[in-house]
């Protein structure tokens, strides 16, 4: 700012009024009336900011992290298409898995995990525009958001190792909690899709069983 400039700033909360009042040399006063907009805009891109904020090493398999001041949001996608669940006591054995991509709400003060997503992408090279289906199974919410029910989530000091929390999610015990028939095409029970599916490969997933919820997988890192 120029020598024997100076500016105040006056905001009436009653009227919604910014008025920025400008005194230059000689006395003169000068009043000019902006929009609370503008002057958010003339703070934004004002700042300046030289902080650096290292990732660290992310953990396997990790697509996507956002930053927060009290959150880490990593992204990972699950390597694996087979998985061992089991369904109240019935356990499958290398299960057939669509593609997933899981979403963990990281606290790295505590090292404990706030909150896991998931969802259900096309199988291959993964982008923004990737589409994403509805989950087919148990145990989560129509927002994504997985149920643990009364499951302990372990502690993870070094988040790195955020990894392992997709597969011990997947050994979780499986019951009918927030199924759902119309998230697959066959409108099975959970017991007959799991018969049904049981020795098949996952590409059987995406030809008889998935169905599209009209998102994408960038919809998906957006809804942290």
């Amino acid at each position: 700012m120029p020598d024997g400039f100076d500016m105040s700033i006056h905001i009436s909360t009653e009227r919604g009024e910014v008025v920025v009042e400008q005194q230059k040399a000689g006395g003169v006063t000068t009043h000019k009336h902006i929009t609370p907009q503008d002057l958010c805009d003339c703070f934004l891109t004002s700042r300046y900011d030289d902080e650096c904020h290292a990732t660290g090493l992310l953990p396997e398999g990790c697509i996507a992290v956002v930053i927060e001041k009290k959150y880490v949001f990593y992204f990972m996608r699950y390597p694996e298409l087979y998985a061992d669940i089991t369904y109240f006591g019935t356990e499958y054995r290398d299960f057939p898995l669509p593609r997933l991509v899981f979403g963990f709400k990281y606290m790295p003060q505590e090292g404990k995990v706030a909150g896991c997503r998931v969802c259900v992408v096309k199988d291959g090279k993964l982008t923004p525009d990737t589409p994403t289906y509805r989950y087919p199974f148990s145990n989560v919410h129509g927002n994504n958001s997985i149920c643990t029910g009364n499951n302990a989530l372990p502690i993870y000091r070094d988040p790195s190792r955020l990894h392992t929390l997709m597969g011990y999610l997947l050994r979780l015990p499986n019951n009918n909690d927030l199924y759902c028939r119309d998230n697959n095409r066959l409108h099975a029970e959970y017991r007959d899709l799991l018969e049904q599916m049981k020795g098949k490969t996952p590409s059987h997933y995406y030809t008889d069983v998935l169905v599209e919820d009209g998102g994408t997988l960038k919809d998906f890192l957006n809804g942290r």
